[in-house]
């Protein structure tokens, strides 16, 4: 009997990931993307380390500052058209309007190229102009930051082309792997050969490998691109696709500015060597972000397609296939964290392990997002990316206040109990709206009942599918 059962648990399995729907395509991907961000969480963390102990905590801290700025320059820098194809290309498809896709796909490209190059030059002409109000040492790896910026835009918008059409590889590779491969690879070769080890030296090397980056990812979507939408006429819809794409620059400048708020705060009242306690335990706790990231690689644009096609079940199911198994993932993998976070942080150098307090505070921002489910990514896919960007903005707010509040009487450990109340009440809060707006209970619960449902059909005792 337990011999027949597990061989019915591996032919669903297998039927499961083999099958050729547009489900079976998102598991594969999602487990691409999965292999992939756990290749990146290892090669990041490496490159970090060998980063922090090169520069020493001062240099790596002026770098971690200005790194942050960079994600954030980036989110902002493509006005959301960065992030927006995984919602339009797959609604597009799915209505069969090809002439619209085309307009799209390169109205999108200028936006996310053309455009940050104007971004950047802006913003280094205000870094040369605000020199009496910046520290020397942060100058010329801001003004380095600058050059990078288009790039890095560039990368998104070929990312989210690739995840539209499940190029997961060509889409997810470039960025996660190369970059960060080609970052650690110039960095040794620049102190090999005598150059300083300091925050310039690190973002001219993050300049050069992030420019190959992205012109071998160019090269890769393009060649695809040209098979799947053959030449033809080309529609514009500009506004309709400008007020589609803001909520994601808002958003996603949002998100970065939430997730590293604790770090620009910190920069006001401690040194950069604090800065960088702080960033390494950041850096740790970003291992286990690659799970729900995998999960919306695979599964946001069917969201987004089910809702066109007005598929109710079918999108409470995704939604409960999605919350369960993100919440079991980033369970473990946190655990793990927690179990080997003091090894982790002393590889980064002497003093590092002090700041274990800081990513075990961390941790539990990480499973009580995971308590909430992928409601953020729901509301995103379905037309009501408006909402999770009002969201982010009064969170970004509640957010430096309490880091503000806290950081004084705390220090870093201040830091990090912020950036966990603040994610549990964003969380909560995005979780609720899902349920009201869209009738889906995205929390770790309604994922159980999925499972007991699934668990009942597969044992003869319920024959009719859950919703």
């Amino acid at each position: 009997m337990r011999a027949g059962r597990l061989g019915g648990i591996v032919a669903m399995a297998r039927q499961a990931l083999l099958s050729s729907d547009d489900r079976g395509k998102a598991r594969r991907a999602s487990i691409i993307a999965l292999f992939i961000r756990v290749a990146n969480a290892v090669l990041a963390y490496g490159t970090q380390v060998v980063l922090a102990r090169l520069m020493g905590q001062f240099e790596y801290g002026i770098f971690a500052f200005t790194w942050v700025w960079l994600l954030v320059f980036q989110a902002i820098g493509t006005f959301g058209f960065g992030d927006s194809p995984v919602r339009f290309v797959p609604a597009l498809r799915e209505k069969g309007s090809e002439a619209e896709l085309r307009g799209f796909l390169r109205f999108a490209f200028i936006m996310s190229f053309l455009t940050p190059i104007a971004v950047a030059a802006l913003f280094a002409l205000a870094v040369t102009q605000a020199g009496p109000w910046i520290e020397s040492a942060y100058v010329y790896p801001l003004l380095l930051m600058a050059a990078v910026i288009p790039f890095f835009c560039l990368q998104a918008y070929l990312e989210d082309i690739g995840r539209a059409y499940f190029w997961t590889v060509a889409g997810l590779v470039p960025v996660y792997i190369l970059r960060h491969g080609f970052l650690l690879v110039f960095m040794l070769a620049a102190v090999a050969v005598g150059f300083e080890a300091n925050a310039v030296t690190a973002f001219a090397c993050t300049l050069l490998g992030t420019a190959l980056a992205a012109l071998w990812q160019l090269v890769a979507i393009w060649r695809r691109l040209r098979k799947v939408v053959p030449p033809g006429p080309r529609a514009y819809r500009i506004r309709e696709w400008m007020v589609g794409s803001a909520p994601f620059a808002v958003m996603q400048g949002m998100f970065h500015l939430f997730s590293f708020m604790s770090v620009i705060v910190l920069s006001f009242f401690v040194g950069p060597a604090q800065i960088a306690l702080f960033f390494a335990a950041t850096r740790i706790m970003q291992v286990v972000s690659f799970i729900p990231f995998a999960a919306a690689v695979g599964s946001a644009h069917l969201f987004s397609a089910a809702h066109a096609a007005q598929d109710q079940p079918r999108l409470t199911i995704l939604t409960r296939e999605v919350s369960l198994l993100t919440f079991l993932a980033s369970t473990a993998a946190t655990a793990g964290v927690l179990l080997l976070g003091g090894w982790l942080l002393a590889l980064f150098g002497e003093g590092f392990a002090a700041g274990y307090s800081v990513l075990a505070i961390l941790a539990v921002g990480v499973i009580v997002r995971a308590l909430f489910g992928p409601a953020e990514d729901i509301l995103n896919m379905t037309g009501y990316g408006y909402f999770s960007a009002k969201t982010y903005v009064a969170m970004v707010l509640v957010n430096a206040a309490l880091n503000v509040a806290l950081i004084i009487p705390f220090g870093i450990v201040g830091a990090a109990l912020a950036t966990t109340i603040s994610v549990t009440l964003r969380s909560l809060w995005l979780a609720r709206a899902a349920k009201r707006l869209l009738g889906l209970d995205t929390t770790v619960v309604g994922a159980l009942i999925f499972a007991r449902e699934f668990v009942a059909r597969w044992r003869g005792t319920s024959a009719q599918p859950a919703e």
